[in-house]
């Protein structure tokens, strides 16, 4: 009880920052159907399928559709410990806006930037698109979306957050996350909380299942003769 209760406070400010998205969400949605034009026609004919699309789709006749702003845990969640009044999520200023046929979700453009400055740098995630929509059906368009990426073990969650409340966020791992992590594999769990997910990951972590990357080696100087 102790925990929980001082997790909801520590998650505070957070949340401010959340209930800020709906206005911004508004603003990566324009900037995603201003620049979907010039991705589109980029796709040679013939090779639409490789971009998500079915035969008979109208790309001229695209849709975008509510994005989701992407999660990472931060630097001190992975460097040590969790302390009960920590806050080790990171909002990026990245989203996945889903490019759609009919509202049915085909493709994912990936936006960066900042109110005012919004840039599509690409489109592609036909798999992730199809099982956004489908984790976010239940939901309500009123609720914030995310996708919370775990990047060492390349898990991902789809995170819904209600009325603002970062305390109340529902986060449902996808099929990645269940591939990666064992516990939730086998679990009969749909949901988590922000602070069961955050256990979850480090005993994965400690497990000693995830391999570091591998250092890239760098050729030895040759020396010269004088």
């Amino acid at each position: 009880m102790l925990r929980s209760f001082l997790t909801a406070i520590a998650v505070t400010y957070s949340s401010i920052l959340f209930a800020q998205e709906n206005s911004t969400d508004k603003q990566v949605m324009k900037a995603a159907e201003g620049q979907l034009e010039a991705y589109l026609s980029k796709i040679k004919p013939g090779h639409a399928a490789e971009f998500g699309f079915r035969e008979g789709d109208d790309l001229e006749n695209c849709g975008i559709a509510k994005p989701y702003r992407l999660l990472t845990f931060n630097t001190e969640y992975y460097s040590g410990s969790i302390n009960e009044n920590g806050n080790y999520v990171d909002i990026k200023n990245e989203w996945r806006v889903p490019v759609t046929v009919k509202g049915e979700h085909r493709a994912l453009l990936t936006v960066n930037g900042n109110p005012g400055n919004f840039d599509v740098a690409g489109m592609g995630g036909a798999e992730l698109a199809k099982e956004l929509e489908l984790k976010s059906a239940p939901y309500n368009d009123n609720d914030e979306y995310y996708i919370l990426r775990i990047y060492p073990l390349s898990a991902d969650f789809f995170v819904a957050e209600h009325d603002h409340s970062f305390a109340e966020t529902e986060f449902v791992p996808l099929e990645s996350a269940k591939a990666a992590i064992p516990e939730i594999r086998k679990s009969t769990k749909t949901t988590y909380t922000l602070e069961e997910v955050q256990d979850i990951v480090k005993r994965e972590l400690k497990q000693g299942d995830v391999k570091p990357l591998p250092k890239k080696k760098v050729p030895a100087k040759k020396r010269t003769k004088k």
